[in-house]
């Protein structure tokens, strides 16, 4: 059986974690603030699945319905099949 595995390296983007955050329902200040708070912690080799998890805990105190969207919405990009 051949199995792919795709890895690929792309850089942080706050402004892109800022914009997801507000698609979740997050409020300005509060996407801002998680994303100013994570860019703080992402360094090189920094796992996708560890800046979803510290996102989750960032934003869970302030906006508890946006973090649940965000989550679903991450679960669901998780499952979609790969091209």
């Amino acid at each position: 059986m051949l199995v792919k595995v795709r890895k690929r390296s792309e850089e942080f983007d706050k402004a892109k974690l800022k914009s997801s955050l507000k698609k979740a329902g997050a409020k300005e200040y509060h996407a801002r603030k998680v994303a100013d708070k994570i860019a703080g912690k992402v360094k090189n080799g920094t796992k996708t699945v560890e800046i979803w998890e510290w996102v989750i805990a960032e934003l869970k105190p302030l906006d508890p319905k946006a973090a649940k969207a965000y989550r679903t919405y991450r679960a669901k990009m998780k499952k979609k099949p790969k091209r």
